[in-house]
């Protein structure tokens, strides 16, 4: 049986399509490392602990932060005008 040139051309390009998916996949689940379907699940839950801390924050401790801030600047501007 022998393949016509169209016919080869269609298998190398069928061959270099799953070489390619291979890699993907390989990519996406890892290869002894973490994939990035991995990185993607560790990145949301660093994003979500964030988004938490910025609720707490912004909460009444955030407000007494940011309270006791302006008082130490206040007070350093007073002493900065009184001094000279």
């Amino acid at each position: 049986m022998n393949l016509s040139d169209f016919e080869k051309e269609v298998i190398d390009r069928l061959g270099r399509i799953e070489t390619k998916l291979d890699n993907d996949y390989l990519a996406l689940h890892g290869n002894g490392q973490p994939g990035l379907i991995v990185k993607h699940e560790k990145l949301e839950n660093r994003v979500q602990t964030l988004e938490q801390k910025v609720e707490t924050q912004s909460g009444i401790a955030g407000k007494l932060v940011i309270g006791i801030a302006w008082l130490v600047t206040t007070a350093i501007a007073l002493y900065n005008l009184f001094r000279k």
